[in-house]
């Protein structure tokens, strides 16, 4: 099993810093976010693509999986009816497939999207399923795979639980569509993550292994404090279900934009040892 830490808390630091960063703590292997301060991508083009594959040659790290942008204001939502956000969202996915052939990755992470709220849910459900076909199919074409994920649930939002996430799974029906378990969402949402485990089974392709504090919504890194969660347990239960493959570190908490390379060390420092 790897922990893969993402570039998320860097958002005020240079690409070169975070990865100069991670490569301090022994790390390899990492979940890139295709924020734009560190890899300036749209939906014609990566206009940073060369300093993006020399920076992650010089520091030795790999990149196992591609994070788009993809909420509430970001230009490209994959539950939209315009058909100009639509095109714009095509040819996004298309430069991420481009950019995981030149990195050597071959996973995507994604989530449902969101709808307008005086818009008619199940035409926005019809709408995801049929994105997200279209970039599975995009992306099975280089050997890609596409993990979906729940989120917390919102007005705006479809697929937030085990059932929606089944159902998306089979109206999609896609080889390459995978399962992403969020151990911090399942657990704000008053889910079992042993449930998950049970019934996806050999769909689940990537794990974010997540910490949580009830009352802040954000990601907590293992080793804050105010986080509930038991990682051992999680970690082993995960291990016991078959599953060892990546496993994300999102860390998403502001208080640790300050000090991000102090924030992922003591994460790795907690994670280490809970495999028995």
């Amino acid at each position: 099993m790897r922990f893969l830490p993402t570039n998320q808390i860097w958002r005020y630091w240079s690409f070169d810093t975070c990865l100069r960063d991670i490569e301090a703590t022994g790390t390899r292997d990492i979940d890139l976010w295709l924020c734009n301060n560190h890899v300036n991508i749209d939906a014609h083009d990566i206009y940073n693509a060369k300093a993006v594959v020399d920076g992650l040659r010089k520091h030795r790290v790999r990149v196992r999986t591609l994070t788009p942008e993809q909420g509430n204001p970001k230009a490209y939502n994959i539950m939209s009816s315009d058909c100009h956000i639509k095109r714009l969202t095509e040819g996004y996915y298309r430069q991420i497939v481009r950019l995981a052939g030149m990195l050597d990755c071959s996973r995507i992470s994604i989530n449902g999207g969101w709808f307008s709220l005086d818009e008619d849910p199940s035409k926005a459900w019809d709408n995801m399923v049929s994105s997200i076909g279209l970039i599975c199919d995009i992306a099975g074409e280089q050997g890609i795979d596409v993990c979906l994920e729940t989120l917390t649930p919102k007005r705006y939002r479809l697929l937030t639980d085990r059932g929606s996430m089944a159902q998306a799974l089979s109206d999609i029906d896609r080889p390459n569509l995978q399962v992403t378990l969020d151990t911090g969402t399942i657990a704000r949402g008053g889910e079992d993550l042993e449930d998950y485990l049970e019934q996806f089974e050999t769909k689940i392709g990537y794990v974010h292994l997540t910490n949580l504090d009830p009352s802040v919504f954000a990601h907590l890194a293992w080793g804050d404090e105010h986080g509930i969660l038991d990682a051992a347990r999680i970690v082993n239960s995960l291990i016991q279900h078959g599953f060892d493959g990546d496993c994300a570190l999102e860390m998403t908490c502001p208080s640790y934009f300050n000090k991000p390379r102090e924030v992922l060390a003591r994460a790795l420092s907690v994670l280490k040892g809970c495999e028995r």
